[in-house]
């Protein structure tokens, strides 16, 4: 497992037992640092502590500008993970399988701020 992995794993873990808290915020944040950011549709933010610092952890939806492409060619996960404001790692499906990084939407769409009011217990 590389350093990319692992920490995708962790994200995934902290995400599953709660300890990674995510929100839903506009698809238009944080534009000035991701690529393409006319193809986000949906982004989510948490925030994680490790040895002391702080990183905010985004969650990122694009969609491909190509018409052509099935869902699964337009649709574009990736893991952005920001420092101060400064991007420090981006983990999309050139470093994680395309199926981890759903798996990981599937689970913070279920656990995010916004679906829990809307799908009350």
């Amino acid at each position: 497992m590389n350093k990319y992995e692992k920490l995708f794993q962790e994200i995934y873990e902290m995400t599953k037992g709660g300890d990674l808290k995510w929100k839903l915020i506009s698809r238009n944040a944080h534009s000035d640092i991701i690529f393409n950011p006319s193809l986000v549709f949906r982004q989510f933010e948490s925030r994680m502590v490790r040895d002391g610092d702080e990183y905010k952890v985004l969650f990122v939806e694009k969609k491909s500008a190509e018409p052509d492409y099935d869902y699964l060619e337009k649709y574009w996960p990736e893991v952005v993970v920001l420092c101060d404001g400064e991007l420090i790692a981006s983990l999309g499906d050139s470093v994680i399988e395309r199926q981890n990084l759903i798996s990981l939407m599937e689970l913070i769409e279920s656990k995010s701020d916004k679906a829990k009011k809307l799908f009350k217990e």
